[in-house]
């Protein structure tokens, strides 16, 4: 079989990078499940703990352990995701760098923070909230998690300043707008696009 080694002319070149970026488009699923995972266990244990401060039940002190459980069903999401995808650009993969960076860091603080009983921890999460949502939202112009990031970080400054009861409470505003919410946006998007393509 013979190969065509002419070089291509400038029209035919804008014509395949055009052509790739609409397939690097319109192969990248986003399904907003994980968002809403997330955001919803953390307004969950939050929302329980708020709860605990008056109900004082001993074992209700370990929801948060919630969150650790909620990892199998995210990688259960993420292989699902994963095999949907017919392109993966870099961009996905410079996600998927910094949200396992969160993990691991997020993982960490509530190891050093667990072992060293220290107070006010709350700002730090909520920093480390706002650094991939942030990132994602940029990355993607995704505005709903841009937003997010930036209430996360709005509710860090705050949380200098408040008690754990608020701290709580700026926990569960912090995860509906950096994650539940776009989850919903997301969601909504993703199966308007099934139902166009079906």
């Amino acid at each position: 079989m013979e190969h065509d080694d002419k070089p291509l002319s400038h029209n035919q070149s804008l014509e395949l990078i055009e052509e790739m970026i609409y397939k690097a488009k319109n192969s990248y699923h986003e399904s907003g499940t994980s968002a809403l995972l997330w955001g919803g266990i953390i307004m969950f244990c939050s929302a329980v703990s708020i709860g605990n401060i008056y109900w004082k039940i001993n074992w209700l002190n370990q929801v948060w352990l919630l969150t650790f459980l909620a990892v199998v069903p995210q990688i259960i999401i993420s292989i699902r995701e994963g095999k949907t995808q017919k392109f993966k650009s870099h961009t996905h993969d410079a996600m998927g760098g910094i949200w396992i960076s969160f993990g691991v860091a997020i993982f960490l603080a509530s190891y050093y923070t667990n072992v060293i009983k220290v107070e006010g921890a709350a700002s730090l999460f909520l920093i480390l909230y706002g650094m991939p949502t942030f990132a994602t939202g940029y990355m993607y112009r995704f505005t709903p998690m841009i937003v997010g990031g930036i209430v996360c970080w709005a509710c860090a400054i705050t949380s200098f300043y408040t008690s754990r009861q608020t701290d709580l409470i700026l926990f569960i505003i912090s995860a509906f707008f950096a994650w539940f919410l776009p989850g919903l946006i997301l969601r909504r998007t993703y199966l308007k696009e099934r139902k166009g393509n079906v």
